[in-house]
Order: C-alpha cells, then structure tokens, then sequence
C-alpha cells in the first residue's frame, strides 16, 4: 500500500482531465443551445486549470471536438463511419473494425472481459439479426480497445452518447467500457470509458461492471 498512495496522487493529478474536460464541459448546458466560446470556457476550466489525458499529456482543457483530432494526426473524413452490414462498423480515420453492438456481452470484469471477446466469432452478438456478426471473423480475431483506441471514438461536444453524430453503433449502455491499457506502475487497476459523458477513469479489474467494445484492426 506504501508504493500505491504516491502513484495514485499522481494518477489523480492527470485526471484533472476528467473534471477539465470530461465531466464539466456542457455539463448543465443543452448542446443545442451553443453558449458563447467565453461561457463555456468558464464552465469547462473554471479554475485555469492544466489539463492532461490518461497518459499524462498536456491537452487543451476547453477542447469541444472529436477527441482524435488530437491522437491521430490526419484529417477527419468527410464520411468517418461504415456500417458494414454484417455486425461490424470501421472507422474510415483509424481504420479499426468495431463491433455495432457496443453492448453485446453485458458486464464483466476486466479478465472476464478480454477472455469473451477473444472468443467473439461469427454468428454471436445474436438474436436481433441485424446485429449477429456475419463478417467470417473467428475466434482470436478481436480484442478489447486500447485506451487510445477507445477514445478515438469520443466526440467532446455532445452527451450521451459522446459520440460523432455520424456513428452508425447500436444499444450503447451507460456505464463505463473497459480498455485493455492498465496503469503503468499498478497493472490491477485499468483504463476506463464513459462514453454517454466521455470522462476517463480507471478502474479495480476485478470489478464486474466493465462493458465491452470489441475491435480489430492495426491501430493499438
């Protein structure tokens, strides 16, 4: 426990993203209603804040865009989401292949989780036929998301979900979803998602109230 307290001020101190960015932003302000660039500012870093994302980067506390702007340096395409037919979404910025069912499996812990989407294969994700995966994937094709992965996904200016408005993904739950990146120096607890708010946290792996968003692809 000696060695967990200073890690945990530290991980504390990053999250400051969390209330910066995640959690305050728009939080009692309609989206729909458009406040001015000075009202939102007051509202997203109150307090002049530096802010930082899970890997103790600097980033802009009043950022309102897709979060990928900043992880990923290309252009945002004009088309970003593929539903392509078969229980799989890709993502034309990342070229990763999501799941559509964001919620297929329910809530497990984190091993719980990495050992049920590695063996996701074709023909699970069922009963509602538009979302049983179809895509000839076979076990071991698929993994639980990065934490960067997982946030590529997050779009910080809307709720609920906190995602771009182009997503084509199905039965998105609240709660949180599980990345596969652990903390650096205290590997039982791991990175986490919301994404109706799109806040960061992190979480005991053996809690049993992760979702899972399978993905495939090169990115990582």
């Amino acid at each position: 426990m000696k060695d967990y307290f200073p890690q945990l001020i530290h991980i504390t101190t990053i999250i400051i993203f969390l209330i910066c960015v995640g959690a305050c932003a728009g939080e009692n302000n309609s989206i729909s209603e458009k406040p001015s660039d000075d009202v939102l500012t007051g509202i997203v870093n109150p307090f002049k804040s530096t802010c930082y994302d899970w890997r103790d980067n600097i980033i802009p506390c009043d950022f309102k865009r897709q979060y990928a702007e900043l992880l990923i340096d290309k252009p945002l395409p004009a088309s970003r989401f593929i539903d392509n037919k078969d229980g799989t979404v890709t993502d034309n910025l990342t070229e990763l292949i999501w799941l559509k069912n964001s919620n297929c499996f329910g809530k497990l812990d984190w091993r719980g989780a990495a050992l049920a989407v590695n063996g996701l294969k074709e023909g699970d994700c069922g009963p509602n036929p538009a979302l049983v995966l179809s895509d000839g994937s076979s076990a071991g094709d698929w993994r639980l998301p990065t934490m960067r992965e997982l946030c590529t996904l997050i779009d910080f200016s809307r709720r609920e979900p906190a995602l771009p408005d182009s997503h084509v993904f199905f039965n998105i739950p609240t709660g949180y979803h599980w990345s596969m990146t652990t903390l650096d120096h205290y590997p039982e607890m791991a990175w986490i998602v919301y994404i109706e708010s799109g806040t960061a946290c992190y979480e005991d792996v053996n809690n049993h109230a992760g979702h899972i968003w399978p993905v495939r692809g090169p990115l990582e």
